[in-house]
C-alpha cells in the first residue's frame, strides 16, 4: 500500500521551497545535472525522460544537447513545474514538456524514451525498485538509466547539528531520504533487483566553502530541510534560527569550512 499521506508532503514540502530551489547555495544542483548529461553521454537526436525533475535543471541542461530530439520531464509538484516553465521560456527553448505526473503511475508507452534519469529523486519513493522498473519500463532497449544520489558523508557536520538541535524541540527528524541511495553499493543493489547489472557509478567531489552561517541557512530554508521547519511555530522558527545559526557560526569560525555535497551518478544500460 502506498502511503498517500507520506506522497502529499513530499508534494506539498516542494511546492513550499519551489521558488528558492535556484539559490545559488544550492549549486550542486546544476552541478550535478552537467555531470549527469555528460555522463549519459547524450546525442541530438534522442528523447529523453527527467523524472521528479524539480525546477528542471536536469531537464533544461538536456534540452540544450538534444536539439534534434525531445525532453519529457515530470514532478508531483506543480510549484517546481511552474519554476521550471518559467526558465524553459527564458531559454526559448520548444523542444522540452513538463507534466505534473506520479512516477508510481506512469502514463507513457513502454520502450518510448531512449534514455531516463532521476537526479536525486528516486530515494524519496517508498519502493525504490518499483520506481526504477518504472522508470526502466519506458526505456528502449540498449538505452540508458542515469540517477543520482549524496554520499554519504554530504551535508555533514551541519546537519548532524541541524538534526540534534531540531530533535531538541520533541519532535523527531525522518530517517534522511538520501541515505538509501548514499554507497556504491546501495545504488548498485537497486539496479540489479530490476536487472540491470551493467552499471558505472561515478563519485563527483562536490562542494564550497562557507565562510558564514546564513550559506548553511540559505541550504536548509531552501530545499528539504524546510519541511521539518515548516512543522514549528513562526515564533519557534525564529528562536530555532537564532540558537543553528550561533552554533553553525562558532562552526566556521574566522577562516570557514568545507560544505562537502558529494555527489553519486550512477548510469545502467538496458539490455
Amino acid at each position: 500500500m502506498i502511503d498517500q499521506d507520506r506522497k502529499k508532503m513530499i508534494q506539498n514540502g516542494f511546492d513550499s521551497v519551489a521558488q528558492g530551489y535556484d539559490h545559488p547555495a544550492l549549486s550542486f544542483f546544476p552541478e550535478t545535472a552537467k555531470r549527469m548529461a555528460g555522463f549519459l553521454d547524450l546525442q541530438p537526436q534522442q528523447q529523453l525522460l527527467d523524472v521528479c525533475t524539480g525546477t528542471g535543471v536536469v531537464a533544461l541542461t538536456a534540452a540544450e544537447i538534444l536539439t534534434q530530439g525531445r525532453v519529457t520531464a515530470i514532478d508531483l509538484s506543480s510549484g517546481m513545474l511552474r519554476q521550471a516553465e518559467n526558465k524553459a521560456k527564458a531559454k526559448k527553448l520548444n523542444n522540452i514538456e513538463f507534466l505534473q505526473m506520479d512516477l508510481d503511475e506512469l502514463d507513457f508507452a513502454e520502450e518510448s524514451f531512449d534514455i531516463a534519469c532521476s537526479s536525486f529523486g528516486l530515494f524519496f519513493l517508498e519502493d525504490m525498485s518499483k520506481g526504477l522498473k518504472n522508470i526502466a519500463s519506458v526505456v528502449k532497449p540498449g538505452g540508458k538509466i542515469g540517477i543520482s544520489s549524496f554520499s554519504g558523508d554530504a551535508f555533514s557536520p551541519m546537519a548532524d547539528i541541524f538534526i540534534e538541535q531540531y530533535e531538541a524541540t520533541g519532535r523527531k527528524v525522518p530517517a534522511l531520504s538520501w541515505k538509501r541511495l548514499a554507497t556504491r553499493e546501495l545504488i548498485e543493489a537497486e539496479f540489479n533487483a530490476v536487472g540491470i547489472t551493467d552499471v558505472s557509478i561515478h563519485q563527483v567531489p562536490l562542494g564550497y566553502t562557507m565562510t558564514n552561517a546564513q550559506m548553511w541557512w540559505d541550504v536548509v530554508w531552501n530545499a528539504g530541510w524546510r519541511a521539518l521547519l515548516n512543522q514549528l511555530s513562526e515564533d519557534e522558527q525564529q528562536e530555532f534560527k537564532q540558537q543553528h545559526v550561533r552554533e553553525i557560526s562558532q562552526l566556521i569560525g574566522d577562516k570557514g569550512i568545507w560544505f562537502n555535497t558529494e555527489v553519486l551518478i550512477a548510469i545502467g544500460e538496458k539490455s
